[in-house]
């Protein structure tokens, strides 16, 4: 089993053992506090392997987070509907990721980030937050993943990514494409050597209608990750620009995405 995905289902099978029964907003859950899951990209490029996901639509949400879109119909024309559930008739979402990562009260945090980067490559502040308290009564849905860091050391960077809230089957491995795709189109702009995405989770959780899935895929066999190929830089990320060969998986586990 590659390293990635022994680190997965090692976290999975805790919350199926150990995880605390707690009814959420939508749905009884298994909950695990204070978690965190990494994936070295140097290792192959983090897509899981035991199921099979869509990583195309994974890296179209990424763009269209860093372009600072926010109506689901530019997603949809490219046959992305996880957001539709949320968004009002018109595909608006209101206020969320996007719209913090270029216009934070006025500020381009995403812009500010690459510049500082590239004057001093050892700064302690290379961080975007999506959680804007002015604007969270404005969003359909407040930002799970809140914000995200790029820490260099040398010619390394890797990605710090904090989570108030992680549905560990359904959301999980998308999540790991999506800063998997942003880190490795950074390190492009910068030069540098792709690190490790690392996801710090207050919430990491289990719907109860998920377990028998989440068993499944525990179960099934494991393969090699798929490599990248071919990268965008993180100024002109277009998801049609990535190439990841060789993704060898199994049947696909469908569940219902809890809203």
């Amino acid at each position: 089993m590659n390293i990635y995905e022994k680190k997965y289902c090692k976290i999975l099978s805790k919350c199926l053992s150990k995880g605390v029964k707690v009814q959420g907003r939508n749905g009884l859950t298994l909950q695990l506090t204070g978690q965190q899951i990494q994936a070295n990209l140097s290792n192959g490029f983090p897509v899981v392997t035991g199921k099979k996901v869509f990583f195309k639509s994974a890296l179209i949400e990424a763009e269209w987070m860093l372009k600072g879109l926010t109506n689901t119909k530019w997603l949809n024309e490219r046959g992305v509907k996880i957001w539709d559930q949320w968004s009002d008739e018109n595909g608006d979402l209101g206020p969320v990721y996007g719209h913090q990562l270029i216009n934070f009260n006025g500020i381009n945090q995403l812009q500010q980030i690459i510049q500082e980067a590239k004057i001093n490559p050892a700064s302690r502040r290379l961080l975007c937050s999506m959680w804007n308290p002015s604007d969270i009564d404005k969003m359909k849905l407040p930002p799970c993943h809140y914000s995200f860091q790029f820490v260099i050391s040398g010619k390394r960077v890797d990605l710090i990514v904090s989570m108030r809230s992680l549905d560990l089957f359904v959301g999980l491995p998308y999540d790991m494409i999506m800063y998997a795709g942003i880190l490795e189109s950074f390190s492009k702009e910068l030069n540098l050597k792709s690190g490790s995405v690392i996801i710090n989770t207050a919430s990491a959780h289990l719907y109860e209608e998920h377990i028998e899935a989440v068993k499944l895929y525990i179960s099934n066999k494991k393969h090699k990750l798929p490599r990248l190929k071919n990268k965008p830089s993180i100024s002109n990320f277009l998801a049609d620009d990535f190439v990841i060969n060789n993704y060898i998986c199994e049947q696909r586990i469908k569940v219902n995405v809890i809203k």
